[in-house]
């Protein structure tokens, strides 16, 4: 009966930990996105500041 509980233990913390990593790698892929937008926002500023200078 231990074993059995020990077992089912064990799969329930493996399927906690696959939803941590998935829920991990889409914040990170979140977070590279708004990072890539950033950038590029970032780019458009400064191109739209450069034009306005000239």
């Amino acid at each position: 009966m231990a074993q059995s509980t020990t077992f089912r233990t064990s799969i329930q913390q493996d399927t906690l930990a696959d939803h941590v990593v998935e829920f991990l790698s889409r914040v990170s892929r979140v977070l590279r996105n708004l990072a890539d937008s950033a950038d590029h926002a970032a780019k458009m500023v400064r191109k739209a500041d450069a034009a306005r200078r000239s």
